[in-house]
């Protein structure tokens, strides 16, 4: 592009909600142009392309509403669509990979390769018995999934730069984030509705990337079964109730006869310790990898970051630190009137909107 564009509109589609991140910069500083949180209301049932088109429309109205007239926009994937490996090849230009890229990874898509879109990203030489290696980050994400973001996007009229990861996006905010010079490895939690995003990044790179699908809707499911309610009941129940941590907390609610909190306590433990179970298994592959960090800190994001007390239980469960990310916490200018809950759930919109067009131009 001879001018590319200054501003780019994060665009996070999930389940449960669209999330939408604006950032400008004014005299090198970065401040929010504006955010959007707009809530999904889709039937089950709904076919796939009319399910596209009221995403597009949910976004195309809310931009007209807000008078936000950007052009370009990023978004992202995450789930059983994409497969993100980390691999030893053989040392090759950049010229040479990209013409043998779908030979040299063939091996490890478990997806029919003409069926991706292959993209992938040298982080250094590494030697392998005497032999040139280099170590590569590959990224195959189903075309049909791809493409359903491109739609969505381009009906929303707005045109797609970059369609990201999940994970990564995670990676770019934190980078932001980050204090200067630390050079721990910290996990990214990032639990929304469908998919939990697990990112580990050491030293600014991102080393393990994986999607558990233990999330929100697993915490409505379990909750809805110990209060014998419906799904809306068991989300405002869900949204009402902490997990009990300290024997003091358990006093209370027993001596408050709060049978429901209880209820709902039980219920998100259990689902917590199963989350914990699935994380620990990532944590451990990457510690096998003879690593020099162990994982210092777990900071979470997402909405299910805002059910009541899951970093201290986290935090008990792992034995680090654990905290609620905000997603804006680097702008010199913290934005008014932005509720409290709906912060953590920018995290992914967010890390979007701080792409640069040097990003899919090398």
């Amino acid at each position: 592009m001879m001018f590319p564009p200054k501003d780019v509109i994060g665009i996070d589609i999930g389940n449960y909600a669209v999330k939408v991140v604006c950032l400008t910069e004014e005299k090198k500083v970065l401040k929010l142009k504006d955010w959007g949180y707009i809530p999904l209301a889709i039937k089950a049932d709904t076919p796939p392309e009319e399910k596209k088109a009221i995403i597009s429309q949910e976004i195309k109205s809310y931009l007209k509403k807000k008078g936000i007239q950007l052009r370009y926009a990023a978004a992202s994937i995450s789930g059983n669509s994409v497969i993100v490996r980390y691999v030893k090849l053989p040392k090759l230009s950049k010229k040479e990979l990209a013409l043998t890229i779908s030979v040299e990874a063939e091996p490890f898509i478990p997806f029919d390769i003409k069926d991706v879109n292959l993209t992938y990203f040298i982080l250094n030489d590494s030697p392998e018995e005497g032999e040139p290696k280099m170590d590569t980050v590959l990224v195959a994400a189903k075309r049909e999934a791809v493409q359903d973001k491109i739609d969505i996007i381009a009906g929303a009229g707005l045109e797609p730069l970059i369609i990201d990861v999940d994970s990564f996006a995670l990676e770019t905010l934190y980078e932001r984030l980050a204090p200067k010079g630390e050079n721990n490895s910290v996990l990214l939690l990032n639990i929304g509705q469908k998919v939990t995003n697990l990112s580990i990044v050491s030293q600014g790179v991102t080393r393990v990337v994986r999607d558990i699908f233990i999330a929100g809707s697993t915490f409505d499911k379990a909750i809805a079964k110990a209060l014998k309610a419906d799904a809306a009941a068991a989300d405002a129940a869900k949204k009402k109730h902490s997990v009990i941590v300290s024997d003091e907390d358990k006093t209370a609610a027993i001596e408050s006869f709060d049978k429901e909190g209880i209820a709902v306590s039980r219920a998100a433990a259990g689902v917590l310790k199963d989350l914990y179970t699935e994380v620990s298994r990532s944590i451990d592959f990457y510690l096998s990898q003879g690593v020099d960090h162990s994982i210092s800190k777990i900071i979470l994001s997402g909405g299910m970051s805002n059910l009541g007390n899951i970093s201290r239980f986290l935090s008990a469960e792992f034995k680090v630190p654990v905290e609620v990310a905000n997603p804006l916490a680097f702008l010199a200018e913290a934005p008014k009137n932005m509720p409290k809950d709906v912060l953590p759930a920018l995290a992914v919109a967010t890390g979007l909107a701080l792409r640069k067009l040097k990003d899919w131009e090398e």
